[in-house]
């Protein structure tokens, strides 16, 4: 059953003793921000998905903290701050490896997460802060809450949890802490309302279900069965973002396909065809690479897509022929990326790199016979993304892996630095005769 907010469980506190959670786990960069915080006269809470990933014994990929100090009052406390965002104002306390964002409790619903303000963000970043004005404050003030009421204002219950850094207590305003024993994904409150309120939480749910191995609770998968084209109300950014980030989680294949089967993926990116080779062979390649800590650029998270469709398309031009119409190439390249690169306002250098990574691909087809082949293919800077997609492609078997072998010996002699004489396999390519110099006839002084 959907549980409104006038139904939800009543407070629950777990002790110390209560649960697994330990500071040990946490980074020292959060622990600093929280101390800092509580010894101010602050309460300072880790909130969201850092604390149910640390019950779930899990790594949190970042810490979020969540305190009663403004926005300004934790500037002050932190030299090493900046405020940004407009409608809902957070602070990043930056440290050298490791952004912690500190957001003050709010009783308004849940702000959209995503790059919506990363423009707006961006400029205040390069501003000196000033002071708000009076209605800008008002505005504000009425947006702040309680600890209770930040809670409830959240998407799912698991993420709704708190670890109170004064006693090291973890706190559930939402019962979070049932679902997260019983591994249920559901929505706080209406899940009709609440995804009417912000689609991408449908996208969302799904996320979390697969990277969490939870269901979803029946009233939520009602209605995301019934509220999906919903989903393209959502800004094109926002969606990108949630793009990469199931790409990034080492599940994108489950994910992706999670999308795919609740008819969202085909509205939220109608120009993206997921075919049986991308979703079984291509995806799992980039996860098994994220799980060996691979760390893959966007745009080679983005061209993964695009490989199954791509060697459908050099197949059609080249055949098993060595010659190919490269013009005839770079126009299916072209009417295969630049819809979906605008439906997700991808930049021009993002796409720059995607089609001709691809393109690059066409001239790995067979294995190289001089070094100088390799060194011009290595020196453009579109090669990174070229050597990930290709990689990709030999992981799904859609190339030659005796091919792909040659390829990856001889760009390892380019990277060691070896010249291009002995960056070929000995016998694979004909011998290159050396021209010897005459001498340079000597003018005899007078």
């Amino acid at each position: 059953m959907t549980r409104v907010e006038s139904e939800l469980p009543p407070t629950r506190i777990l002790a110390r003793p209560e649960h697994t959670l330990s500071r040990r786990n946490i980074s020292n960069e959060a622990i600093k921000v929280l101390y800092r915080l509580h010894r101010s006269g602050y309460l300072a809470y880790m909130v969201g998905g850092g604390v149910r990933d640390l019950l779930l014994g899990q790594k949190p990929k970042d810490f979020d903290i969540g305190t009663n100090a403004r926005p300004q009052e934790v500037r002050r406390l932190f030299r090493n701050s900046r405020i940004i965002g407009r409608r809902f104002r957070l602070v990043h306390v930056f440290f050298r490896n490791e952004i912690v964002e500190v957001a003050t409790f709010r009783a308004s619903p849940e702000a959209p997460e995503g790059p919506d303000d990363w423009e707006e963000a961006e400029q205040e970043a390069m501003e000196e802060e000033a002071p708000d004005g009076p209605v800008a404050r008002r505005a504000a003030d009425d947006s702040y809450g309680t600890p209770a009421e930040d809670a409830r204002r959240r998407d799912f219950t698991v993420n709704a949890l708190f670890y109170n850094i004064a006693d090291f207590s973890v706190l559930d305003y939402v019962g979070g802490l049932e679902d997260l024993e019983a591994g249920l994904i559901r929505t706080i409150g209406d899940p009709e309302t609440r995804f009417r309120e912000d689609p991408v939480r449908m996208m969302r749910a799904l996320e979390y279900s697969v990277r969490l191995g939870f269901a979803v609770d029946e009233a939520s998968r009602s209605s995301i069965e019934s509220n999906h084209h919903l989903i393209q109300e959502a800004s094109a950014p926002r969606l990108g973002y949630e793009l990469l980030e199931g790409l990034r989680s080492g599940s994108g294949a489950g994910i992706c396909s999670a999308w795919q089967r609740s008819g969202i993926l085909q509205f939220a990116f109608p120009d993206i065809d997921l075919d049986a080779a991308t979703v079984t062979r291509v995806l799992p390649a980039v996860d098994h690479g994220i799980g060996r800590a691979v760390s893959y650029p966007d745009a080679s998270l983005i061209g993964a897509l695009f490989l199954s469709r791509y060697y459908e398309l050099l197949r059609s031009i080249a055949g098993d022929g060595e010659r190919l119409d490269n013009t005839e190439l770079h126009v299916g390249l072209r009417g295969m990326i630049e819809p979906a690169a605008a439906t997700m306002h991808l930049s021009n250098h993002t796409v720059h790199l995607i089609h001709h990574g691809l393109f690059t691909l066409s001239k790995m087809r067979r294995p190289p016979e001089r070094g100088r082949q390799v060194l011009k293919v290595v020196r453009q800077d579109y090669f990174p993304v070229a050597w990930d997609l290709y990689s990709l492609a030999a992981a799904a078997g859609l190339l030659p892996r005796d091919v792909f072998e040659s390829w990856q010996r001889a760009v390892a002699r380019v990277r060691r630095g070896q010249s291009e004489d002995v960056v070929v396999e000995g016998g694979r390519a004909p011998a290159r005769s050396r021209r010897r110099r005459r001498p340079r006839s000597r003018r005899r002084r007078q």
